[in-house]
């Protein structure tokens, strides 16, 4: 017939049914979680360990009146009476010293306390089409949203207070996006390879 091009649709038959049997069975929700999950974990490595909201600015410094610190009580446990004494006479804000004293970092603000807000982080799927990154508590959404406000306070040179709205930080940024849509791309390939 004609110069048209001939198709075989038993190929075409093929691949409808592997996508039919991968979403019936699932797969389609593990690679989509799977990927959302890279992306929360590109996400929390952005704003626990480098200290940088969507844009790549750091959250800056530890802020507030500073006060000498004395001599605190003498403890018996090691670890304590060597933190004590580290910070002993430094100039030090409330929560540098708050910090210092559980043993956090004091050099510049992150947000990484005692762990809850990074465990509060979750990813779950919505439907066989979405997942999403989101916190398991209110307290944790309060938090988050408090920080973003706080250091855009500061950084507009207003008293760091947790009113107000302010820049993103608990979201994907660019790169951690494409990176998500990279690995969901290739792990719905590997599910419609034919075999």
């Amino acid at each position: 017939m004609g110069n048209g091009m001939s198709f075989d649709l038993t190929i075409l038959k093929a691949k409808i049914e592997k996508i039919k049997a991968a979403y019936d069975s699932g797969k389609f929700g593990d690679a989509l979680l799977s990927a959302v999950n890279t992306g929360n974990g590109l996400m929390q490595q952005r704003i626990f360990t480098t200290n940088q909201d969507i844009e790549g600015n750091s959250f800056g410094q530890y802020v507030g009146k500073k006060r000498k610190v004395r001599a605190l009580p003498k403890t018996k446990n090691r670890t304590q009476a060597k933190r004590n004494k580290a910070v002993e006479g430094q100039e030090l804000t409330y929560w540098q010293r708050k910090r210092a004293l559980k043993g956090r970092q004091i050099i510049k603000k992150d947000l990484e306390f005692e762990g809850g807000l990074r465990r509060a982080i979750e990813t779950k799927i919505q439907d066989e089409k979405s997942a999403v990154i989101e916190f398991n508590n209110d307290d944790a959404v309060k938090i988050a949203k408090g920080q973003e406000a706080q250091i855009t306070n500061i950084r507009n040179g207003r008293p760091g207070t947790t009113k107000g709205t302010g820049i993103k930080i608990f979201t994907l940024d660019e790169k951690e996006r494409e990176q998500v849509g990279e690995q969901g791309s290739e792990l719905l390939k590997q599910i419609l390879q034919t075999k």
